[in-house]
C-alpha cells in the first residue's frame, strides 16, 4: 500500500497538467504498464541467474550494461510504435513525442531496476525472488508517471 502511495503522489504533483489536458490521464497507464512489464521480465532473468549462480559479483557490471542495452533498444522500438499509434489515433505530434520519450526513459529505468533491485537484495541476504517485484513495480510506476507527466509539463501540453 505504501509503495502505491508513492506512485500516486507523483500523479498528484501534476494535477494541473492533467486538468488542462485530460488525454494524459488516458495514456499514462500505458507508459507505467509497459515499464512494469519490462522490469518484471528483467527481474525474472536476473533472479534466475542469481539462483543458478550465473550472476556473480564478478559479472554484475556486464549484466547491468547488457540489460541497459536491451532496455534502450526495446524502449526505442516501443516508443516509436506508441508514438506513431498516438499520432494516428489522436493526431497530436507533441503528445506523440512526449509519450515516445517517456517510454524510452521508463524502459531504461525498468532494465536498470530489474537488475539492481534483486542484486542489491541478494547482497543484503534478502531473497530477491520474494521481495524484488514490489520495488521494481513501484520504480517503474513512479518513473513512468513522472517521465510522462513531467515531459508533458515541460513540453507545455494542454488541451
Amino acid at each position: 500500500l505504501g509503495t502505491a502511495m508513492v506512485a500516486s503522489s507523483v500523479v498528484g504533483l501534476f494535477q494541473g497538467t492533467i486538468a488542462s489536458f485530460a488525454l494524459l490521464a488516458v495514456l499514462m497507464p500505458i507508459v507505467s504498464g509497459m515499464g512494469g512489464n519490462a522490469g518484471t521480465q528483467t527481474l525474472a532473468v536476473v533472479v534466475r541467474a542469481l539462483a543458478t549462480n550465473q550472476l556473480t559479483s564478478s559479472n554484475t557490471r556486464w549484466m547491468v550494461l547488457r540489460e541497459l542495452r536491451i532496455a534502450a533498444a526495446n524502449g526505442a522500438m516501443l516508443g516509436t510504435l506508441i508514438g506513431i499509434g498516438t499520432f494516428v489515433i489522436f493526431g497530436n505530434r507533441d503528445l506523440s513525442i512526449v509519450i515516445a520519450a517517456a517510454m524510452v526513459i521508463n524502459n531504461v529505468t525498468a532494465g536498470l531496476g530489474g537488475v539492481l533491485v534483486p542484486v542489491t537484495l541478494d547482497r543484503m541476504n534478502v531473497d530477491p525472488a520474494v521481495s524484488s517485484a514490489v520495488f521494481v513495480t513501484t520504480l517503474t510506476d513512479t518513473m513512468g508517471f513522472f517521465s510522462f507527466l513531467g515531459l508533458a509539463t515541460l513540453w507545455g501540453l494542454h488541451g
